[in-house]
Parts: C-alpha cells; sequence; structure tokens
C-alpha cells in the first residue's frame, strides 16, 4: 500500500516538474521574440529615416536656402537703412550750405530802380578788401600799374566779372583820392553792364562800396 503511495507521489510530482518545465520554456520563447521584435522594428525605423533623408535631400537643401535668402536680405535691409543714412546726411549737408548762401545774400541790401538808367543797386556787408601792396593809393589811374590792377580785382569782387573776362568801359576818380568808379561788362556780352564804386581802406587795399547793374 505503502508503495503504491510512494509511486503515485512520485509520478506527481514529475508531472508537475514538467508542468513548470513547459511554461519556463514558453516565456523564454517570448521573451526571445518580443525582444527580437523590439530590436527590428528600431532598426526598420532607424532604416526608413535614413530612406525618408536619403529620398528628400531637397529639404535640407532649401533649409540651407532659406536661411541663406534670410541673411541676404537682412544685407540688404541694413545696405538700404546706410543708404537712406547717407542721403539723409547728404541732403543736411546741402540744406546747411544753401542755408550759408542765403545768409549771405540776405547780407546784401538790393534796390530796384533806384535812378533813371539803372535797373538794380546792390550794397553788401560781405564784400571784403581785395589786399595791397600800395601805402596809398596812387591816383594816377594808369592802365597796367598796380593801383589800376588792384582796383579791377575789387571791381571784379563787387560785379562777379574776373577781371581777365573783363571789358573796362571806365576807370577814374569818384570824388576823391581813395574812391573811385568804373563801368564794365562780361567780355562780349557789351549789353550787360555794371557801375561798381570803390573805396580805399588804409593798410587793406580796395573794396566795392555800391554795384549798379545798368540797364
Amino acid at each position: 500500500m505503502n508503495n503504491n503511495r510512494s509511486s503515485r507521489h512520485e509520478n506527481k510530482e514529475k508531472k508537475v516538474n514538467r508542468l513548470y518545465n513547459l511554461l519556463i520554456a514558453v516565456v523564454a520563447v517570448l521573451i526571445v521574440f518580443v525582444g527580437g521584435t523590439m530590436i527590428l522594428g528600431n532598426k526598420d525605423k532607424s532604416d526608413n529615416q535614413a530612406e525618408t533623408t536619403q529620398n528628400n535631400p531637397q529639404t535640407n537643401d532649401q533649409k540651407t536656402d532659406k536661411t541663406a535668402k534670410k541673411d541676404d536680405d537682412s544685407s540688404k535691409d541694413d545696405q538700404a537703412t546706410e543708404d537712406q543714412a547717407t542721403d539723409d546726411q547728404s541732403s543736411e549737408d546741402d540744406q546747411a550750405t544753401d542755408e550759408e548762401s542765403n545768409d549771405s545774400d540776405s547780407q546784401a541790401e538790393v534796390e530796384k530802380n533806384p535812378e533813371p538808367g539803372v535797373a538794380e543797386r546792390k550794397v553788401d556787408p560781405s564784400w571784403d578788401s581785395v589786399g595791397t601792396s600800395q601805402d596809398a593809393p596812387a591816383a594816377t589811374y594808369k592802365k597796367g600799374s598796380t593801383d589800376w590792377n588792384e582796383m579791377l580785382k575789387a571791381v571784379g569782387e563787387g560785379s562777379g566779372i574776373s577781371p581777365s573776362n573783363m571789358t573796362v568801359w571806365r576807370l577814374g576818380n569818384n570824388g576823391g583820392v581813395g574812391k573811385a568808379v568804373a563801368t564794365v561788362s562780361p567780355k562780349g556780352s557789351s549789353s550787360t553792364k555794371y557801375r561798381v564804386q570803390i573805396e580805399w581802406v588804409d593798410g587793406e587795399g580796395w573794396k566795392p562800396a555800391v554795384v549798379d547793374k545798368l540797364q
């Protein structure tokens, strides 16, 4: 009787052991399967990603082009700003020059038709002496002399006509040793004449006093 019980007990333990072994084997197979699936899945995903990048090389190029275009646009904007600043500065400089010119002109006193035969009379405080190498004016009115040449410089200062481009119709005394008057015109334009009164300043030479534009 005891032998039969012992035999059944051993058989039961063997069956349980087989069942355990079978379960362990099944679990091991599942682990291997799941692990392999995960590894293969990640590999396929990586391959697909690489293939997508390879098949679409324009993506990176487009990003690079966009970045380059953005930098170029920024550079153009900076250049436009710099050019605008330069233009603004030039305009301000021109405006300042014009204002200085206007200020200089505004100092002059201009009178229209002050007397018969005179279209315009101008007196400008900004006129200056032309300098001299003489102690006093010679008052000889000799053409080509030092005094003559210095008087013509003062006449040119008032009329705006260079002595080298000046036709002298008259140059003579205007009521005293230190006063003279000249009638001149640009060469080749006798219809435009100026009567220029000049005065002597001791140590500084002749200077324009009154300029009449004749009719």
